[in-house]
């Protein structure tokens, strides 16, 4: 280092300083990379030297010559590329030759579809480094390092290197020293997923570059001398298939007419490019597969005219075209008719000793001839005006990035531009708001979907998207990649065309919004890998359910490219058949209340021989309320469902639920037996409904003095809906693998071999009230006459209680205890707890995630069989209650003076313990039923079959809908509670309470705990656990008998039945409201499922199990 000061004559210590870091930078940076034998003296004195050169250009005052005759920019500094990327988070820019003023005016907004973005922010830092186009690759020990070309530009320095963008590029660059003058880096935003092999960010190179260590030029611009070229009206017929050329190199000149994208298939990195004839339509083929060429892609420009040399005829692997080769020896020029020597066919065959060519036969090979659809060019004005799609070339500046991952920009405010049909090898770098593009042969749709530009232009294969200009607003980088990208593969898995591509976006997007972050994460939404993943899985679902037909023929690059006739799959002008919708739950709620009202005749709901003689309180009473029943068929087109299963905290109810809101949900067994849905696996899973009846049940409070006056909207005093989504767990689709795979350590025990009957058909089905077409064609049960199949849609248990009959809802939550906003806050509320960590995959997934958050704390768990379950209703919740589960005050005011006395939503079940509590370190580690394999005192006769009564109180009552009586449950709490909380008392009511009851434990149910179901009891006991334990069974039975099983309408109307409480079984038939002002007057008309002239009447409030 003071050699190279000793060169200077006097220098202040601002200057002195400034060259010690310029000698520091050169030699940790710098010297590595010069493969001459070069000083760090030598070369720090040929940066400085160059430094100069490019302030001698510079306007900018910090860059004028100092009083010891230096001209050093010392507010500048050098910088390394590590230390540029990994500080520099936001873009930023550097431009040594420019002015404050100059600055300034470049920053200036003239574009009024760009206000609001932030002017990039101006550094004083220097980047020199050696410009390539090649990668170093660390191979392995053994084997060394390798280089790699995949047609970018990159500044390499010791510890690294970044990619950049140039606008026009000098071959002579290439692998040399450079620093630049003008320069922008960008990083890689933060909610952009990095592809493999991505780095940090990149540059923008504003200005050209100055050698460090300047040569003797030589470039590929000057004059050659004089070469015999082929033009293209000659060399055409070299690519006869007639026609043997054995890798004989020649000349061709011609104008460049089209260029492609860059292509990277199967490892393999190319590109075409096409010179066409001076006179002529004729047009010659060239690809470049070269590594060392592939910059010539930066170098190229359409219109311009060149010769290419040495270049040879070769057959494309697996194709019947023929094209010209660029070797590695070849180069190009600009061509110059005055050093240039045309050579005839002849002549040519002569001097390379060819065969000879064959006569030219009038019928041209395909090839020959370019489509003419790619030489007329339109305005976007004329095609709009025309509303015919074309082949449009088009430049513009970028205004919004709609979709980086699908794509998608939008450019100059008005215009659409779709890039995902072709690849950009360089990931998209400089496609940010504010940058100028030109797009090449791109096709035009016109007024695709609704919610993009009425213009769209869509990159194919055969088109080109350069850009013309950088941006300069600070605005991020998103990088696009087809790799791990579940757009482009799902693109390319089903070869959409346009319409269907968009659609598919426009999808995914509302999906994201409605589950992203709230219930999972978006990285895990748009997860792309092996298996098919939660889009994969809704899309294809989607596509098996529809039989939507969507184009299937193999996508050819070649005949894409190369063909006269060109085929792509956005060539076409179609236009979308959406077969179904996927709406928000809000947007379903707000359709089906619309419909519940804007089409209802109210005449319809009154029996016509009855009509005209209803006095006012009959008629009104009858109005009061109606309800209808929609399949997805009957909305255009027709309507999916997607939501996150979940079991709601402070009603009980089982709710589809996303970020707009929440339906509630009637689930029934699809087993033969019909039991109740039990099946805990599937809460907290993204689940689809394809199948199911949309219930709109129409509460109206009317005041009609007969039934002349129906049409009169003055006399109905108030009205609501209630809507509710009722299916089979047959239909309950998990997007992933399935819900066969819920339990998968289980099934195998717990599942016995299927009957033999013609049952087997209606076990993925509804039952048959849900199965009747009858219950769909019909939109009021008031003028039944007697018995008859169900015409009633099954109803919610909670919905028949404590005098709340039909009580009506606004929003999301059926509760009739609830307002809208107390349910739908409670709902966002548990949202917001629960987060990125819900559980939204197929219940397997799900189970994963459980076992990964669970494997760290373990778990306490309790085997036990529930034989009674009472009914959810307000009961003194004082006792047991834990702070933070006290419910809201409800919707009515009786309501909140019952809440304010200690009153709360809550239930109770009786159980009976199987086995001893066990501890667990892992709760993903359970299999089988150790419970039952292992504890051999179960079957002993000591074993007295420890009964407990379980207080579902606070947040525990979002399991009322999934505990039923005969299920099989394993209780799982936390490991720090220990196994002593299953076998204490737990509760404040009094022991010889519940020994009077013959029930010596109670414990309350911990918001934490978890209800894993098994099976029901019945499965158990057939299971092939008796083959391992010979006392089991009897054991089994003898609690069989000890169940309480239901009764029939029949046995209860019977004279030998004496018992003074009665759980019995029934479809309901028929609902009344004999004075619709109270609510307590709901009466129920029920028949027995088998007998249907055997029917009771209840007047009373009651809470009904429908089991049919």
């Amino acid at each position: 280092m003071e050699e190279f000061l000793a060169e200077f004559e006097e220098l202040s210590s601002v200057n002195v300083k400034w060259l010690q870091n310029l000698y520091r930078f050169t030699e940790e940076n710098l010297l590595p990379l010069v493969y001459s034998e070069i000083t760090c003296k030598e070369l720090s004195s040929c940066l400085l030297k160059c430094l100069c050169r490019v302030c001698l250009n510079s306007s900018n005052p910090c860059c004028q010559q100092g009083e010891d005759g230096l001209i050093l920019p010392l507010n500048y500094r050098f910088i390394s590329l590590s230390e540029l990327q990994s500080q520099q988070k936001s873009p930023c820019c550097s431009h040594l030759t420019w002015s404050t003023s100059q600055f300034e005016q470049w920053t200036l907004d003239k574009e009024s579809f760009l206000v609001g973005h932030k002017a990039l922010s101006r550094t004083n830092l220097l980047l020199c480094g050696f410009l390539t186009d090649k990668i170093c690759i660390t191979q392995g020990t053994s084997e060394g390092t390798g280089h790699w070309s995949d047609g970018n530009l990159y500044l390499q320095s010791k510890n690294g290197f970044i990619p950049c963008e140039i606008l026009e590029l000098d071959l002579q660059w290439l692998e040399h020293l450079v620093l630049f003058p003008s320069w922008t880096y960008i990083p890689l935003s933060g909610g952009g997923s990095r592809p493999r092999g991505l780095s940090a960010g990149y540059l923008e190179i504003n200005e050209a570059p100055y050698l460090v260590l300047p040569k003797q030029s030589v470039g590929n611009f000057l004059e050659p001398r004089a070469l015999n070229v082929l033009l293209p009206d000659v060399a055409i017929h070299l690519l006869d298939k007639e026609f043997l050329c054995q890798r004989v190199k020649l000349n061709i000149a011609g104008e460049l007419c089209r260029l492609s994208s860059v292509l990277s298939i199967r490892g393999k990195i190319f590109f075409f490019f096409f010179l066409s004839s001076f006179t002529t339509d004729t047009c010659l083929p060239v690809v470049i597969q070269v590594p060392a060429k592939l910059m010539w892609h930066h170098c190229l420009e359409v219109s311009k005219q060149y010769i290419i040399t040495k270049v040879f005829v070769s057959s494309l692997q697996g194709t019947n075209y023929k094209v010209f080769v660029v070797s590695s020896s070849s180069d190009f020029y600009i061509y110059n008719e005055g050093l240039v020597k045309e050579q005839t066919l002849a002549e040519f065959m002569q001097a390379s000793d060819t065969n000879p060519v064959p006569p030219p036969s009038n019928k041209e090979s395909l090839q020959n001839r370019p489509s003419m659809d790619w030489s007329t060019q339109s305005t976007i004005e004329e095609v709009f005006e025309n509303k015919e799609s074309k082949i449009i070339s088009y430049r513009g500046v970028i205004s919004k990035v709609l979709n980086f991952r699908a794509g998608l920009y939008e450019l100059d405010g008005k215009v659409g531009l779709c890039v995902a049909y072709q690849q950009l090898v360089n990931y998209g770098r400089g496609l940010r708001p504010g940058a100028q593009v030109e797009v090449s042969d791109a096709h035009m749709h016109v007024k695709i979907a609704d919610h993009l530009p009425q213009i769209m232009l869509c990159c194919c294969l055969r088109s080109t998207l350069q850009i013309k200009g950088f941006s300069r607003l600070s605005t991020g980088y998103h990088p696009f990649s087809p790799s791990c990208n579940i757009y482009i593969s799902l693109l390319f898995k089903y070869n959409l065309d346009l319409p269907s591509y968009l659609w598919l976006v426009h999808v995914i997007d509302t999906l994201v919004q409605r589950f992203c972050p709230c219930f999972t994460s978006q990285k895990h939404m748009l997860k792309c890998g092996s298996d098919a993943g939660i889009i994969g899985t809704f899309f294809s679902s989607i596509l098996n359910y529809t039989k939507w037909n969507l184009p299937k023929p193999t996508r050819d690059i070649y005949q894409e490219i190369l063909a006269e006739s060109h085929h792509c799959p956005v060539k076409e002008i179609s236009h979308l058949n959406i077969q179904c919708q996927t709406p928000s739950l809000a947007e379903v709620l707000s359709i089906a209340e619309e419909r519940a009202w804007k089409f209802l005749d109210l005449s319809s709901l009154l029996p016509d021989n009855e009509k005209k003689h209803l006095v006012a309180s009959q008629l009104n009473s009858k109005l009061a309320w109606s309800f209808e029943v929609l399949k997805p068929e009957d909305f255009q087109p027709q309507m999916i469902l997607n939501g996150v299963f979940q079991a709601n905290s402070v009603t009980g109810c089982l709710q589809l639920v996303d970020a707009s809101g929440s339906l509630d949900c009637v689930v029934q067994n699809s087993e033969v037996n019909q039991t109740a849905f039990s099946d805990t696996s599937y809460i907290g899973c993204l689940v689809q409904l394809q199948r199911y009846q949309l219930v709109l049940e129409r509460f109206m409070n009317s005041d009609f003095p007969s039934s002349k006056h129906l049409d009169d909207p003055n006399f109905v005093k108030e009205k609501h809906t209630r809507v509710y989504v009722q299916f089979c767990a047959g239909d309950l689709q998990a997007l992933g693998k399935g819900a066969s795979s819920a339990r998968p350590s289980l099934a195998p025990l717990l599942i016995p071999a299927p009957p033999a009957t013609g049952a087997s058909g209606e076990a993925s089905s509804c039952s048959g009230a849900c199965k009747n077409d009858e219950v769909n064609s019909i939109t009021s049960n008031q003028h039944q006459v007697g018995p008859s199949l169900p015409k009633m849609p099954l109803l919610e248990e909670v919905v028949l209680q404590e005098g709340h009959v039909g009580e009506s809802r606004r929003t999301v939550c059926s509760h009739p205890l609830w307002t809208a906003r107390e349910a739908a806050g409670c709902a966002s509320k548990k949202g917001r707890q629960q987060g990125a960590g819900t559980c939204i995959g197929h219940p397997a997934a799900c189970k994963g995630k459980r076992k990964h958050e669970s494997s760290s704390v373990g778990c306490v768990t309790q085997l036990m069989v529930v034989t009674h379950k009472d009914a959810l209703m307000l009961r003194n919740c004082q006792y047991g209650r834990n702070e933070g589960s006290e419910h809201t005050n409800g919707s009515g005011e009786a309501f909140s003076k019952r809440t304010k006395a200690g009153l709360g939503l809550a239930f109770h079940a009786s159980a009976v313990n199987l086995g001893s509590p066990r501890q667990w370190e892992d709760e993903g580690s359970i299999e089988g039923l150790p419970e039952l394999e292992a504890d051999l005192t179960l079957c002993s006769e000591n074993n007295n079959r420890t009964q407990v009564q379980l207080d579902f109180i606070g947040e525990a009552v979002r399991w009322y809908h999934l505990i039923s009586r005969g299920g099989v449950y394993r209780v799982i709490g936390p490991k720090q509670v220990g196994t002593t909380v299953y076998e204490q008392h737990s509760s404040s009511v009094p022991l010889k309470t519940l020994q009077s009851l013959n029930c010596p434990r109670c414990l309350v149910v911990q918001p934490d705990w978890k209800f894993q179901y098994i099976s029901t009891f019945s499965c158990l006991r057939q299971s092939p656990l008796s083959k391992k334990q010979i006392d089991l069974p009897p054991y089994l039975e003898k609690l069989a008998s000890e169940i309480p099983h239901p009764s029939r309408i029949q046995d209860v109307l019977s004279g030998s039945f004496s018992a003074s409480l009665v759980s019995f079984t029934g479809i309901i038939l028929e609902r009344m409201c004999f004075e619709s002002k109270r609510r307590s007057n709901f009466p129920a008309l029920i028949t027995d499922i088998d007998t249907k002239d055997v029917c009771i009447q209840l007047k009373c409030t009651l809470a009904v199990k429908l089991i049919s």
